[in-house]
């Protein structure tokens, strides 16, 4: 319906066209008839020259030759190619139109309206943001943002904002989201939960340009830079916690020697035990036979007068 009634304006203005240069051209002749001293040098010459019917004849080709132009360039600046991927916004005498123009060829009334084309291809923009976090450490974050312009409210953002969106409303928004998010973590949390982190900006974002007709399709955190003296202040910890985990490791490997050093006396201990327990029975028995050999070598053959009782003979090895 709307491409018919664009059709009927650009012939309607076209036939107002035509009609101002038939009056104009009808104007000119009368005017030529009347006064005909008045024309100027160059007509003058010509109509010298050739006369009046070839200088009619000229003003009547060259007539045709700019109507022809005007209506071609009416034509062209009636037709508007959408491409595809983008939407087009349609003004008239300067006033954002409702509806919104699709892919493909559209018509527009010349001169009176325009469209404009909005991008709604997914773009990509990148910044960075110095920003701080919760334990007041600096930090510069870059990341980059992949978004769609909603095709449903081109014309009402072309209206609000122009053109010129990115810088206007997506950037500020990502700055903003970058300080807001950092300040909620600390410098170690950002290395430690990159992943939380990221949703946390990304959310923060979508809140704030999804109701101006932005659509969010990807996001990443493309660096996390710190400050020298707090990467030098984290070198210096690594060490330190690399040379307390050596001394762990050499402190369990010294315990673990000497609890086999323990073993191993341990296990000397009892087998001397052992060697001197059978040394002391050993010992003993053998000082027994060694005296009962030396009262053999002491006796002279001569039995005793006075009889021992059996226990006492038993002692002397005399008896039995």
């Amino acid at each position: 319906m709307s491409i018919i009634i664009n059709i009927i304006e650009i012939i309607i203005f076209i036939i107002v066209i035509i009609k101002i240069i038939d009056s104009f051209n009808k104007k000119t002749k009368k005017n030529t008839r009347v006064k005909p001293k008045n024309l100027n040098t160059f007509g003058q010459k010509i109509r010298d020259l050739k006369g009046m019917k070839n200088m009619k004849k000229y003003k009547r080709l060259i007539i045709t030759v700019i109507l022809s132009l005007f209506i071609l360039i009416v034509i062209f600046s009636s037709v508007k190619a959408v491409p595809t991927g983008t939407v087009g916004v349609k003004t008239r005498f300067g006033a954002v139109q409702k509806s919104v123009i699709n892919e493909g060829i559209n018509l527009k009334v010349p001169f009176i309206e325009k469209i404009v084309l909005i991008n709604c291809k997914t773009q990509k923009i990148e910044t960075t943001s110095e920003s701080s976090t919760r334990d007041m450490q600096t930090v510069n974050v870059a990341i980059a943002v992949n978004y769609n312009v909603n095709k449903e409210t081109a014309n009402s953002l072309y209206q609000e904002v122009g053109i010129n969106y990115e810088e206007i409303i997506i950037r500020p928004a990502m700055l903003e989201s970058i300080k807001s998010s950092m300040a909620q973590y600390t410098a170690e949390e950002l290395i430690t939960k990159r992943s939380e982190v990221s949703d946390k900006i990304k959310e923060t974002l979508i809140s704030k340009i999804s109701a101006r007709g932005f659509v969010v399709t990807g996001f990443n955190i493309t660096d996390i830079a710190f400050s020298d003296t707090y990467n030098q202040a984290i070198e210096q910890k690594a060490v330190a916690q690399q040379q307390v985990e050596t001394a762990k490791a050499n402190l369990e490997k010294q315990q673990i020697v000497n609890q086999q050093r323990i073993s191993v006396a341990e296990t000397d201990a009892e087998v001397m035990r052992l060697q001197n327990s059978q040394i002391t029975d050993n010992t003993l028995r053998l000082k027994e036979i060694e005296n009962q050999k030396a009262f053999i070598e002491k006796w002279n053959g001569v039995l005793p007068s006075t009889m021992l009782s059996d226990k006492i003979s038993t002692i002397f090895g005399v008896g039995n």
